[in-house]
């Protein structure tokens, strides 16, 4: 069983979750629309303050999963 949850398999799968997620990060990132004024300072804080609750989500997403999936191998493999 301890081979299923390898460490070279854990990376592996850990590179493509953070991919996906980065691209989804990229995709949906936070912007300005045309029809606004991008010098106006509410505007610029608003936009600074989704774009630091944008990062701590998908940076979180990111590191979350594969985080618990080591922690979850460790404690498996090292029982067996």
């Amino acid at each position: 069983m301890c081979r299923l949850f390898s460490f070279p398999v854990w990376f592996v799968l850990s590179l493509v979750w953070t991919g996906i997620v980065a691209y989804l990060g990229y995709v949906n990132v936070p912007y300005v629309p045309m029809d606004m004024s991008p010098s106006d300072p509410a505007t610029q804080e608003a936009l600074r303050s989704a774009m630091t609750k944008h990062t701590l989500m998908y940076g979180l997403l990111a590191a979350g999963p594969p985080a618990i999936a080591l922690a979850f191998g460790w404690l498996l493999c090292r029982k067996s």
